[in-house]
């Protein structure tokens, strides 16, 4: 219906005029089996005065149970908000024992209800903190937790009943991390197409990589030509230095943009997990597995992109399941009788020289040029020391409103400083230093004394570096000079007879024309 429209269309063109409402004095019952999520509250004029969600009436129980005289009539109503609520839902009493989870919860975690109701909800839900928000009655609002290996956005809300804390009620908004930056790359892919074409999205993302030195300007370059391409992508460069951002950006310019980017680092998870974690598992596939099995890194990001960092660790064994993944395009998940058809962009990243690995036999041949298609070396610091000041600019900015605090100013000498440090640990070195320079700073200046000690012992070798340059430089100078004025009055002695003058000076004659045109004698 609505293709094709576009952006100057008028609202009132498209906009839907038949839909479900409530009114402020109507009963709760009546919102319970909404539609759509939420439901919008119009007065008796017909004004919209509010709206109306699914999570706002669970929420509410607390005043439900409390205010409606029939209290079987108040379960009966909160048992359909939570059959009938999108959100995975599970509630918890005061000593942390689930009163109630609905379906979606129990989904999520591979349970049945009647196995979960009144166990403690730390032994059913992994990372949880509502037995914490029962002991402090402190709500947490839009916080990660890992469930089942996978990081989901949660709510959790103190419950209470004339102002005592009777439980806590855990939400999970977003079943997936992943999945809501898929959504937003779909939302930010869609404005961009729409409003102004391909050029402010890839200038919008290629301004997230921040510098303007000649090394930087062909970096962007390079990640404008592989982005558009289907091929592995192989991206070195030292430890700090952005390799996971370069990554990110690509896949943000690339036709695989609707799928996810899901990143792996193959240096943190031990050798008998990673083929799991990799390719997933069937169900029974070992003790402990989960009952439906599970789905690997490689699954996940399907119609998107695999990010593997730290390639340069994977052991040998896995790096030869690697090379037959790219090159079927098939995966086989750990104990399955049976095999997948992947579709994937790999993009792999190390801050080890593969070459040298391939020679010592430590990382296979065949896979380093199935990887390598499209090679991309990223600069460090130290080949782009004119984009620290912007860096520091953009990290003091971006901490300070982070912390809500003013942007502190450096002064001439901690500028000075930091300027010229050479940054070993690259970017992440610098981000860190800003991040801590913020969070401690009281009145709104970095002094040099606030700069770690480590940093200013640089500052005194490289002060002192140049201060014995410069003394060099003197005694050379001098020796120069006094060389000049023997020569001359020598020449003066022998009536300007070069060969003459190269003898009672002990040296050869070619000896004596080079520092001629060396030195300005007249």
């Amino acid at each position: 219906m609505y293709k094709n429209k576009s952006v100057t269309e008028p609202i009132k063109n498209i906009m839907e005029t038949s839909f479900d409402a409530v009114y402020p004095m109507d009963p709760l019952e009546k919102a319970v089996n909404m539609r759509e999520g939420c439901l919008p509250v119009i007065a008796q004029d017909g004004k919209l005065v509010g709206i109306i969600t699914r999570t706002d009436l669970l929420k509410a129980k607390s005043i439900g149970v409390e205010t409606t005289p029939d209290p079987l009539f108040s379960v009966s109503v909160m048992q359909q908000v939570l059959d009938s609520a999108y959100e995975a839902v599970v509630m918890v009493d005061t000593e942390g024992r689930i009163t109630e989870i609905n379906e979606a919860y129990c989904k999520i975690i591979n349970q049945r209800r009647e196995d979960v109701i009144n166990r403690p909800v730390e032994e059913v839900i992994d990372n949880t903190r509502l037995h914490h928000t029962c002991r402090t009655g402190e709500g947490e609002d839009n916080q990660i937790q890992r469930i089942n290996g996978q990081e989901m956005i949660v709510h959790r809300v103190p419950l209470k009943r004339n102002q005592q804390l009777v439980g806590a009620m855990g939400l999970v908004i977003y079943r997936n991390v992943d999945e809501m930056f898929a959504l937003t790359n779909k939302i930010t892919h869609s404005y961009f197409t729409d409003l102004e074409g391909e050029q402010t999205k890839e200038t919008y993302y290629l301004s997230k990589i921040i510098g303007n030195s000649p090394v930087m300007v062909e970096l962007k370059n390079m990640i404008k030509k592989v982005s558009p391409l289907p091929s592995n992508v192989l991206i070195t460069g030292e430890s700090g230095s952005g390799k996971e951002l370069c990554a990110r950006t690509i896949h943000q310019l690339s036709q695989f943009v609707d799928g996810k980017f899901i990143a792996i680092n193959c240096s943190a998870i031990p050798e008998n997990l990673l083929e799991s974690e990799l390719f997933g598992y069937a169900e029974g596939a070992f003790t402990g597995a989960l009952k439906n099995g599970k789905k690997g890194k490689f699954e996940l990001a399907e119609g998107g992109t695999i990010f593997l960092d730290e390639i340069g660790d994977m052991p040998l064994a896995m790096q030869a399941k690697l090379l037959r993944v790219l090159q079927e395009k098939t995966i086989e998940p750990v104990g399955a009788t049976y095999s997948k058809r992947i579709n994937s962009r790999v993009i792999a990243a190390t801050n080890q020289k593969l070459e040298e690995q391939v020679e010592k036999g430590e990382f296979r041949e065949d896979l380093y040029y199935r990887l390598n298609v499209l090679p991309i070396t990223l600069p460090s610091l130290k080949e782009s020391p004119s984009d620290i000041p912007t860096l520091l600019d953009h990290y003091l900015t971006f901490f300070a409103r982070k912390f809500q605090k003013p942007v502190p100013q450096l002064e001439d000498d901690a500028k000075d400083l930091l300027w010229h440090y050479p940054f070993p640990g690259n970017i992440r070195e610098l981000a860190n230093l800003c991040e801590a320079l913020v969070g401690l700073n009281e009145d709104g200046r970095i002094k040099l004394a606030d700069i770690p000690e480590r940093i200013r012992k640089k500052r005194s070798y490289r002060t002192t570096c140049e201060d014995e340059g410069s003394l060099k430089s003197s005694l050379e100078q001098v020796a120069a000079d006094a060389e000049r004025v023997m020569i001359q009055n020598m020449l003066k002695e022998c009536n300007g007879n070069k060969s003459l003058c190269a003898q009672k000076l002990g040296i050869q004659r070619s000896t004596l024309y080079n520092k001629l045109k060396n030195y300005p004698i007249v």
